[in-house]
C-alpha cells in the first residue's frame, strides 16, 4: 500500500474549504484513504500547527477546533508520528531556510512516503518526495492502472 504524509495545510483546506479548487482535490484524496488505498501518516507538529491556524486567524472556538483535530485523529488507518530528528531539522533549516516547523516535519519522514502538501518550500528538499494532492492522485492513477478518481 501506497504511504502518504498529509501537511496541515491538507487538513486546512478540507476544513475550512476557503480554496475550492485545493478543497475539491483533498476532498478525493480523504475518499481514497477512506477506501483503504492509501495508509496515510501526520504528526503531533501538524496537529500544533492545524490547531494554531484555526485558533488564531480563523478564530475558531476550542469545541470547533477540537472537532477538527479528532477527525484527523479519527482518519481511517492513519499513524501519527511523535518524534523528530533534530540533526537533520536543523540541517535542512541550515542549507534550506525553510520554516522550522516544516524542517522538523521532513526530519519525520520515512524512506519512501510522499509528503502530500501545497507547501512548494518542501520542493528543495531533494531526499523529499513532495507533491500536492492532484498531482499525487494523477500519479498514482497513471501507474497503477486502477482507476481511482
Amino acid at each position: 500500500m501506497t504511504s502518504i504524509f498529509l501537511d496541515s495545510n491538507i487538513w486546512l483546506r478540507l476544513f475550512l474549504r476557503d480554496e475550492e479548487n485545493q478543497y475539491q482535490s483533498c476532498h478525493k484524496l480523504l475518499t481514497q484513504i477512506n477506501e483503504g488505498y492509501f495508509q496515510p501518516s501526520t504528526s503531533t507538529i501538524v496537529f500544533l500547527e492545524v490547531n494554531y491556524v484555526l485558533r488564531s486567524f480563523y478564530k475558531l472556538t476550542h469545541e470547533k477546533t477540537l472537532l477538527y483535530l479528532s477527525n484527523i485523529k479519527e482518519t481511517r488507518n492513519i499513524t501519527v508520528y511523535e518524534e523528530t530528528d533534530l540533526n537533520r531539522a536543523l540541517a535542512y533549516y541550515k542549507d534550506f531556510k525553510l520554516k522550522f516547523t516544516d524542517c522538523l516535519i521532513a526530519s519525520q519522514l520515512k524512506k519512501g512516503i510522499t509528503l502530500l502538501t501545497f507547501d512548494n518550500e518542501f520542493r528543495k528538499l531533494k531526499d523529499i518526495n513532495s507533491q500536492t494532492p492532484s498531482e499525487f492522485l494523477r500519479s498514482f492513477m497513471k501507474n497503477s492502472g486502477t482507476g481511482v478518481e
